[in-house]
């Protein structure tokens, strides 16, 4: 009885094992030599009353459409000294002599259903009354945003706190969009550099 089970299950192993389906179709080509392509941009806007203390770049408007599994990565310039221009990673914080504390924050609107990010904001946040600080926090503010496949951080070893780690990484190859007029469109067919 035991070789007369066993004969049986070695017969239904390799039936079910030889069984094979149709091929699927093809899936879309990926990027030359594998590379995660990521995408990064700067802006330079004013923090106002009018705008609500809010800046708001919207993806689509500009003829940029990433993916809601991508993450935003958005860096403040904090200064340049001796010609090297230092980012910060968002939220960043101010703390004065009075004890309020002002906040440099962002976020991003994701459309979930449609698998896409549509727009992303940077805002003042904290317990400051922003009508009174002075144009050295509100006015010309550059920040630098980087969008990146969610694989890559997954998968590359960077720190997401230094933004030359993530631009100088071999693991992605970076398409910059250069410096964005937020009140104009962009093209977005540049060079991936």
């Amino acid at each position: 009885m035991k070789k007369l089970v066993f004969i049986l299950f070695i017969i239904t192993a390799s039936v079910l094992v030889s069984c094979e389906g149709p091929m699927g179709p093809m899936g879309p080509e990926g990027p030359a030599g594998g590379e995660i392509i990521g995408t990064t941009f700067e802006f330079t806007d004013n923090f106002t009353a009018a705008n609500g203390y809010e800046v708001v770049f919207n993806f689509r408007d500009n003829g940029f459409d990433p993916y809601e599994s991508d993450v935003i990565l958005t860096y403040m310039l904090w200064q340049t000294e001796s010609g090297l221009d230092y980012w910060r990673p968002l939220p960043q914080s101010v703390y004065f002599n009075s004890g309020a504390i002002l906040v440099y924050n962002f976020d991003f609107t994701a459309d979930i259903p449609n698998d896409r990010i549509v727009d992303m904001a940077v805002f003042l946040d904290g317990d400051v009354d922003f009508s009174t600080l002075s144009s050295d926090y509100t006015r010309n503010q550059t920040f630098r945003v980087v969008v990146v496949p969610s694989d890559f951080l997954s998968k590359a070893n960077v720190d997401v706190s230094d933004l030359n780690s993530i631009l100088n990484s071999p693991e992605i190859q970076m398409k910059s969009l250069g410096k964005i007029d937020l009140n104009t469109s962009i093209d977005t067919s540049l060079e991936i550099k």
